[in-house]
């Protein structure tokens, strides 16, 4: 069984030969490579040469197209800035006020440099992969797009007291996020990953969830050609997983490593693929023993979910990971599936 089949096998529900492992790897390319993180992430070469080296270095289930979600948002107009050992941030907004966003047209997902770098990065991986790995690309949710457009706190000062303009806006990144991710999967995505942040009620309104969000998700989520991978945006999901089990096209949900598998599945039922919840980020902290014991003890507590996928939760893992805790995350899923079989 080749990865490809034993992630849509799990999918399904399927029996597969042991769990699928999908480790968020992006980053860690220019690590295999030594490649200047500006060259890897403006350079799709550069970048797939990375990923090579990491199908080579680790063979995870899962190969991911670039997580440099401030990508997209230059084709809006915004601007970045590379920090030290991380994929390019937001460093100016394209608008500042709601009074702008009038201004603002969707880019040219056929003609835009930091667009297409990142589609002729997931076609060069389908294009070499696609038979035998599932091809994940990660983008912004339509919900989440303005955060980076405007800012933080101008879209939440939009999105909370200026209705008309949060619509306007919430229409535009709408139109543009069917166009893009439909054109993701046509260059050979299997799968889109959408970090889902500005759906938490800890940061909105419930209120604003269920009248807005969900009904705007469900019209744009409709559209999409291919399954989609709801991202826990960095905050816990299980507490309002329900909100979005019902939309169209949801696959899975990777969840926050403080998540419960338990709470999650209670509530949506038993179709939906979990996926996590290592804490990727922090395995560069851990040893080896400790990452064994977590890995077992996930597997241990999902071992009669059919509809589940190892994998690391947060952020890119981080170029300051030892290999072999990498290694080691791979190595428990065989000891784990020996003990299954024996």
């Amino acid at each position: 069984m080749n990865s490809l089949e034993r992630v849509f096998n799990s999918v399904q529900g399927k029996p597969v030969d042991r769990r699928p492992i999908s480790l968020t790897l992006s980053l860690y390319g220019a690590r295999l490579t030594k490649c200047p993180l500006e060259e890897y992430y403006s350079r799709s070469e550069a970048y797939i040469e990375g990923q090579i080296a990491v199908k080579e270095t680790f063979d995870p289930d899962i190969l991911f197209g670039p997580f440099a979600l401030v990508r997209e948002a230059e084709a809006f107009g915004s601007q970045s800035i590379f920090l030290k050992d991380y994929p390019p941030n937001l460093k100016t907004p394209a608008v500042t006020s709601g009074q702008d966003v009038s201004q603002l047209n969707i880019p040219d997902i056929d003609s835009h440099p930091r667009l297409l770098y990142i589609r002729e990065s997931i076609q060069a991986l389908a294009s070499q992969f696609a038979n035998e790995k599932a091809i994940a690309g990660i983008l912004m949710s339509p919900t989440d797009m303005p955060a980076l457009i405007m800012g933080i706190e101008t879209w939440l000062d939009t999105l909370l007291f200026h209705e008309k303009t949060a619509s306007q806006m919430l229409d535009l990144t709408s139109r543009y996020f069917i166009q893009w991710a439909n054109s993701l999967f046509a260059a050979g995505a299997h799968i889109i990953v959408l970090p889902l942040m500005f759906c938490n009620p800890g940061i909105i309104t419930e209120k604003i969830i269920q009248k807005k969000i969900i009904p705007l998700l469900m019209d744009v989520f409709k559209e999409i050609q291919g399954p989609i991978v709801c991202h826990h945006g960095g905050a816990r999901l299980s507490p309002f997983i329900e909100y979005f089990s019902s939309l169209p096209n949801i696959a899975a949900f990777l969840l926050d490593s403080r998540d419960n598998f338990s709470e999650a599945r209670s509530k949506i039922g038993d179709q939906q693929v979990l996926m996590g919840n290592i804490d990727g980020p922090g395995l560069a902290k851990l040893t080896t023993n400790e990452i064994t014991h977590k890995c077992t003890e996930i597997l241990r507590d999902r071992q009669n979910d059919p509809h589940f996928i190892l994998g690391t939760s947060n952020a890119d893992i981080m170029l300051s990971t030892p290999p072999e805790n990498i290694h080691a995350i791979f190595q428990s899923v065989k000891e784990f599936q020996k003990e299954m079989d024996s």
